[in-house]
């Protein structure tokens, strides 16, 4: 049992002796590193293709309740730093509105007497047809 526990502090000693060198020779893990890429904003490009003519404006926002917010460029220090962009469309801020539906008409069973006389009809119509394919007239 001792010969055991002399054998994984030996490789515990190694594996720290390891990761001493890995930490001295990269003095720690930092993270991962962020490339800064500097992003052109507020600027248009123009695509053409086939027969299709295409303008892309692309501009930086910045969103939360009240909607799109326009960021302005920090040269001008007389705006405010965001401004509101026009909504696109008539602006209605009150209840949806849901279209009227048609009531169904409520649906009656006829009468014993009503589907007699109504089932006489389409005996006679029949009667007639069969007798109009027939020739009898």
């Amino acid at each position: 049992m001792e010969e055991h526990v002399e054998a994984v502090n030996r490789i515990l000693k190694e594996v720290e002796g390891v990761g001493a060198g890995l930490e001295s020779e990269e003095e720690g893990w930092g993270g991962i590193e962020e490339k800064v890429v500097d992003l052109v904003l507020d600027h248009e490009e123009e695509y053409v293709d086939e027969d299709r003519y295409t303008t892309v404006t692309v501009e930086a926002v910045n969103v939360s309740k009240e909607g799109l917010l326009k960021v302005v460029d920090e040269a001008s220090d007389e705006a405010p730093d965001i401004v509101p962009m026009e909504k696109k469309g008539k602006e209605d801020t009150s209840k949806k509105k849901w279209p009227k539906k048609e009531r169904k008409k409520k649906f009656r069973y006829e009468s014993k007497a009503e589907r007699k006389v109504t089932r006489g009809k389409q005996k006679a119509g029949n009667k007639a047809r069969a007798d109009a394919r027939k020739g009898n007239s």
